[in-house]
């Protein structure tokens, strides 16, 4: 290969930028996507990421909307890293196809974060850890 990246791409860097991708902290230090095509269509990515976490949760009137949203990443997430695997590229093209995939991971795990359980549910288990400390301090006292 002459470095140009005109050239397909051998399969040992093939190799590598698949582990890359699916490396825990390959997120940390990439961007979410401007734009990213979904079954063909552009979605506006950042935008749709920084308005929900905007909000500090996602509301839940656009719980459904936001679970879609990562639903539908994830299947493009699943589709590109196929792509990356077995499809003729280029160094350059799966470079940057690498690069999406690790944009898109950014983006879920920002959507994910933000996923708020039913309060009812956290505050009667956060209740039950907190009777649970308390009784493990009563038993270290009288010990």
């Amino acid at each position: 290969m002459d470095g140009s990246g005109a050239d397909e791409i051998d399969p040992e860097e093939r190799e590598a930028l698949l582990e890359d991708v699916t490396r825990k902290t390959a997120t940390v230090g990439h961007r979410i996507p401007e734009t990213v095509a979904i079954d063909g269509e552009p979605f506006d990515l950042r935008e749709f990421v920084w308005e929900t976490k905007r909000q500090g949760r996602v509301p839940p009137e656009r719980r459904d909307e936001v679970q879609s949203v990562r639903a539908r990443l994830k299947a493009e997430r699943n589709r590109r890293k196929d792509r990356l695997a077995e499809a003729a590229l280029s160094t350059d093209e799966a470079r940057d196809l690498a690069r999406s995939i690790i944009g898109i991971d950014r983006a879920i795990t920002a959507l994910k974060n933000l996923y708020e359980t039913d309060l009812g549910d956290r505050t009667e288990s956060e209740y039950v850890e907190g009777t649970r400390r308390w009784l493990a301090f009563i038993d270290q006292l009288t010990e």
